[in-house]
């Protein structure tokens, strides 16, 4: 893409499956140079890595999903989320050759018109332009989202057993541990890795996903504890192993750094609303998904 004309205007509307390509575009050019310019490994995600989960929440979250446009042409695009009570920020990017025009500031607006107050997101602890927009609209750091990378090394018994949950029984768990229920994006989930249900005499306390590139998220328990019982039973499974686990699960991150895994940077922030709690039993999903 070249340089954009700072005169021309700049339009704003709905995303659509069209603009799918268009979007792995500016993510890529938008995400790539920030991480090799603080000497980060960086590879673009292919296509159809990158494509399932904006092709979800166009699906459920349309009215929250907008593109930017220069002369015909997408320089930038936002996502987010409702569930329940809860108003999560999943996306925003915007093209460099785009940067400077309040585009990020106009995009964020739309995506959170009309949102409830209770409110996420989770953003990269290097983009302070980002960060300083989010501050700005009461999205504070929680905790920090540690990178957790290695090869597992786990022989103490997790004391749970596998078994195939109900939805209700995810929503159960989903509520101690988000503090909402996520049954659209179980089904989201559960297309792209294998779901694990975590059981202690017949009930479900925890369940976990786990992706064919070894990424184990969102692994969520009733508890801090339990937990990090399910996650010692993922990482008893030989192979490499990456999850994103908040500062605040300690537990979690007890048992990630006893089986071995390490911290890798660049660590994420996981900001929010007065009156949101930061998670102590949860691994996330993604960056775009929490």
């Amino acid at each position: 893409m070249g340089p954009v004309n700072d005169v021309a205007a700049v339009n704003y509307r709905r995303a659509t499956l069209a603009d799918l390509g268009a979007e792995h575009a500016v993510f890529c050019r938008a995400t790539g140079p920030l991480m090799r310019a603080h000497n980060y490994a960086w590879e673009d995600p292919p296509f159809d890595r990158f494509e399932p989960g904006l092709r979800h929440l166009l699906v459920y979250d349309a009215e929250r999903c907008w593109v930017a446009e220069v002369a015909g042409e997408v320089v930038g695009y936002t996502a987010a989320t409702i569930r329940d009570d809860t108003w999560f920020f999943s996306m925003l990017f915007i093209d460099p050759q785009a940067q400077g025009r309040r585009i990020g500031r106009a995009l964020f607006e739309l995506a959170s018109e009309g949102a409830p107050p209770r409110r996420l997101t989770i953003t990269d602890s290097i983009q302070p332009i980002s960060n300083a927009l989010y501050g700005r609209h009461g999205l504070l750091p929680l905790t920090a989202l540690l990178p957790m990378r290695g090869e597992s090394r786990v022989d103490k018994p997790s004391g749970l057993e596998l078994g195939d949950p109900s939805p209700g029984d995810l929503a159960a768990v989903d509520r101690a541990a988000y503090e909402f229920e996520r049954g659209v994006d179980h089904a989201y989930w559960a297309s792209q890795g294998q779901r694990r249900g975590w059981y202690r005499h017949g009930e479900l306390v925890a369940y976990s996903y786990r992706w064919p590139d070894g990424r184990i998220g969102p692994l969520a328990g009733v508890d801090p504890e339990t937990a990090a019982a399910a996650l010692r039973a993922e990482l008893m499974v030989n192979g490499p192993v990456t999850l994103d686990i908040p500062g605040s699960a300690r537990a979690l991150l007890r048992t990630a750094l006893e089986a071995g895994l390490r911290i890798e940077p660049p660590m994420g922030l996981l900001l929010g609303s007065d009156g949101v709690n930061a998670p102590t039993a949860l691994a996330i999903s993604t960056y775009g998904f929490f």
